[in-house]
Order: structure tokens, then sequence, then C-alpha cells
């Protein structure tokens, strides 16, 4: 399942438990998961860091795994647009934050 051109820059895939959106970005990425535990997230919580990967609730209450590839499970979405969406919220505000 490959989303539609608003989201081009990430591949949203279906994930086995059918509950999941894998959203994996197009062009390699790296995340400094260390400035995301330092810094707060706009309309984020952290809920878990570690040096691996981070696990993000936003005020919609969609859960996101983020790793530091840049690859994000996000769970508790109502439908695959809705997870792009965040998907790409998530990727908006990480860049923002690790070009600083």
């Amino acid at each position: 399942m490959e989303s539609g051109q608003d989201h081009r820059r990430l591949l949203l895939k279906l994930c086995s438990d059918h509950l999941s959106i894998e959203a994996i970005p197009r062009q390699s990425t790296k995340i400094d998961l260390t400035k995301l535990r330092a810094e707060s997230i706009a309309g984020h919580k952290l809920l878990l860091w570690t040096p691996h990967f981070v696990v993000l609730r936003n005020e919609e209450g969609h859960e996101i795994t983020l790793r530091r590839d840049g690859r994000m499970i996000i769970r508790k979405a109502s439908s695959e647009q809705i997870a792009a969406r965040t998907a790409d919220e998530v990727m908006d505000v990480v860049q923002a934050l690790t070009k600083h």
C-alpha cells in the first residue's frame, strides 16, 4: 500500500498486525535521537526514549515509534490518510529540530 502524491517522501505500508502503518523515508535519513530527548517536540509527548528509537504520542492520541533511520510505525490512526499526515508532521518537526 503506497500513499498518494502528497506524501512522496514517505512510502507507507500496512504492518502485519493490520492495525499499524509503517512509514519509510524514500531518501536516506539520520535522526539525532539524543537531540530529540533534550528538546521538546511541539504537539508531541515523549513516552519512551532509547538510543535506537523513541515513542511519541501526538495530541490526537496516535503513537509513533521513530527510529534513527527515519522509519516510523504509526499506531491508533483510523486511516492510512491520517497515518500519512501524522508521519509527515513528525518528519517535518524532526527535520527542523535536527537541522539546528
